[in-house]
C-alpha cells in the first residue's frame, strides 16, 4: 500500500484557503492513502467558542466535500481533522473519505489541555475500516499517550494507525516506535509545524511526521519545519504477524485477568 504522509501548516481560521493549498500539495501524487493533520484546515489556536463554530462544519461541510470530490476523482483515501459541529455540540474530529466518496467519522476521545474548554469528549470510540482490503483505525494526537488507545485498534485488527496530530509536547515521535513495536502496527503519524499565534495565545508545534513500522522501526521522518509530502510503500500484511519468536505471541499471550485495576 503507498501511504501520503503529510505535513502541513494551515493558516488560522481560512478554511477555503487551506483546502485548496492541500489539495494543490498533493494532487500531482499518487497514494493509496493520504494523511493529513489534525484540525487540518482550521488551526488550533482558539480563544473562544465563537471562534470554533466559525470553523466548523457537519458532514456536509466545505472541505469534506472538497476532498470527497478529489478522493473519487483520484480513486484515493484521504483522513484528515476538522472540527465537526453536531447540534450545539462541537468535536475535534478525524474523518476518513473513501475511494467510492463514503466516510467515516473518529472524535477525539483524550482531549489535550485547552482543547477541553471547547470540544466534548469523543463518542464514537475507537473502530477499524477496511481500506483497499487494509484494515486502517483512526486516532488523533494525544490519544497516543494512553496506551490503551493503540492497542485497541490493533486488537480490533488495525494493520495502519492514521494518527492526525497537532503535537506540541516533545515526546510522541520517540514514543510511537515503542507503540508500533508492542503491537506490531504501522502507525502514520502526520503533524502540523510551526507557530501559531492568535492574540496573546500561541501554540508551537513539532513537525517531524513520521511513519513507524511493526518492528518499531522510523522508516520515514520529517524536518521540525515545512510542508511536506512524500509517498512510501509498505506491506500491511507485516501487521498480521504478532509473532515476537515461535513461542511467543504478543496478542496470544497477553492476561486481561490480571490487567484490572481492582
Amino acid at each position: 500500500m503507498k501511504i501520503g504522509l503529510v505535513q502541513f501548516r494551515p493558516e488560522l481560521f481560512q478554511v477555503k484557503e487551506n483546502v485548496e493549498r492541500g489539495i494543490n500539495l498533493i494532487k500531482n501524487v499518487n497514494a493509496d492513502l493520504f494523511v493529513f493533520p489534525e484540525l487540518a484546515f482550521t488551526g488550533y489556536t482558539f480563544n473562544t467558542k465563537n471562534e470554533v463554530e466559525w470553523v466548523s462544519e457537519n458532514k456536509n461541510g466545505f472541505s469534506i466535500r472538497a476532498f470527497k470530490d478529489f478522493a473519487i476523482s483520484k480513486k484515493t483515501n484521504v483522513v484528515f481533522g476538522f472540527v465537526e459541529k453536531e447540534e450545539n455540540l462541537f468535536f475535534n474530529s478525524s474523518i476518513l473519505i473513501k475511494s467510492d466518496g463514503s466516510h467515516r467519522i473518529y472524535r477525539k476521545t483524550h482531549l489535550f489541555y485547552e482543547e477541553k474548554l471547547f470540544f466534548e469528549n469523543g463518542n464514537t470510540g475507537f473502530w477499524v475500516e477496511n481500506v483497499n482490503g487494509v484494515k486502517v483505525g483512526l486516532a488523533i494526537c494525544f490519544d497516543w499517550f494512553f496506551p490503551e488507545s493503540f492497542r485497541t485498534l490493533s486488537l480490533k485488527g488495525a494493520q495502519i494507525i492514521a494518527h492526525s496530530a497537532n503535537l506540541v509536547m516533545p515526546y510522541c515521535q520517540e514514543a510511537n516506535k515503542i507503540r508500533s513495536l508492542e503491537n506490531k502496527v504501522f502507525i502514520v503519524t502526520s503533524n502540523r509545524w510551526g507557530e501559531e499565534v492568535n492574540v496573546l495565545n500561541s501554540n508551537e508545534f513539532t513537525g517531524m511526521s513520521q511513519i513507524t513500522n511493526p518492528k518499531g522501526e522510523v522508516i520515514i521522518r520529517f524536518p521540525k519545519k515545512g510542508d511536506k509530502v512524500k509517498v512510501v510503500e509498505i506491506d500491511p500484511e507485516e501487521a498480521l504477524n504478532k509473532k515476537l519468536n515461535k513461542y511467543n505471541n504478543i496478542f496470544d499471550d497477553r492476561k486481561p485477568n490480571f490487567y484490572k485495576e481492582r
